[in-house]
């Protein structure tokens, strides 16, 4: 691991603190037994409304956090930056009441921002939200995936988590941490 800031820590949710994608549960238990909705959902998708089927979708999802599989040892380095004081946003694509019971019960987060029905908060999104926030450079962003390749040049700090070789070799020299 490298060096860490006081800059406040955005953290992504699938793939990086959870070792899933809500997405997939969501399909997996809200829409495969109710195969009459994928027509509705393809619509969505094809219109670019994302975000509105994650929120339909994310308010039928029964679920618990518990239940989820966490990136144990980035989770225990995040106890440790809350510890010293570092503010910590949960930032997600997932849909807000999803993000927000997972935000509750791993209770290390000051805020939660995630798609809300219109915005499917996601790369280059993720990444102008967060610098709306806190200004371009003024925050620390950890994240897994290709789609996150859009979020970093926001970040003042660069956390590189459960990431493939190719997003690896895609950011070169630019992580401040990376966890396997």
């Amino acid at each position: 691991m490298g060096k860490t800031t006081s800059l406040p820590l955005a953290v992504d949710l699938d793939g990086t603190l959870i070792l899933t994608d809500m997405s997939r549960v969501t399909i997996r238990r809200v829409v495969l037994p109710r195969f009459w909705l994928f027509p509705w959902l393809l619509y969505l998708e094809l219109t670019g409304q994302r975000a509105r089927w994650k929120r339909v979708l994310g308010r039928r999802l029964k679920f618990e956090p518990s239940e989820l599989v966490y990136h144990e040892a980035f989770l225990e380095w995040l106890k440790e930056q809350k510890a010293i004081g570092r503010e910590m946003i949960l930032c997600t694509a997932s849909e807000e009441f999803v993000a927000k019971k997972i935000a509750q019960y791993v209770g290390l987060f000051d805020d939660v921002m995630a798609s809300d029905g219109v915005t499917n908060l996601r790369m280059e999104a993720k990444g102008k939200a967060l610098a709306e926030r806190y200004g371009k450079g003024n925050f620390a962003y950890a994240g897994n995936s290709s789609h996150d390749l859009k979020t970093w040049p926001y970040a003042g700090e660069v956390i590189v988590v459960n990431a493939s070789k190719s997003t690896l070799n895609a950011l070169g020299d630019q992580p401040s941490i990376v966890f396997e």
